[in-house]
């Protein structure tokens, strides 16, 4: 009977791409839905006229994070490093849907944090001669 060993930490890996996409699936319709919302009563009360920034900000950072989700599946020596920084962004930037839509900006700010977990832990490649 062979032995079959598994590399620690795949699941976080899978967990982190797939989370990468979603996370980047919701920014994406949340710009595109900034970005149709502009000029409305939404924009003047809670973003002062300037939504349709915020939108194609938003749409930036979501195809960013869709392209390195599917990057950490692919293997991608640079994806660990693009996503940990833009995951980092969008859990900072998610805050600012709280005071609008508390739940889901909790919601992705918590998955942004466990891609940055699973990703620092599990996805960056191992060195030796570590400083600890």
């Amino acid at each position: 009977m062979a032995t079959v060993t598994r590399r620690g930490g795949r699941g976080w890996i899978a967990f982190s791409g797939i989370v990468l996409i979603i996370a980047g699936m919701i920014n994406v319709i949340d710009g595109l839905w900034a970005i149709r919302t502009q000029d409305t009563r939404v924009d003047s009360l809670f973003f002062n006229n300037n939504l349709d920034a915020w939108g194609w900000f938003y749409l930036i950072l979501g195809i960013v994070l869709v392209v390195a989700g599917f990057a950490v599946f692919g293997g991608a020596p640079w994806a660990a490093m693009v996503g940990i920084v833009f995951a980092t962004v969008a859990a900072v930037l998610n805050m600012f849907w709280i005071f609008t839509y508390p739940i889901a900006s909790l919601v992705l700010v918590l998955l942004c944090v466990l891609v940055v977990y699973g990703l620092t832990v599990y996805g960056l490649p191992e060195e030796s001669g570590a400083a600890y």
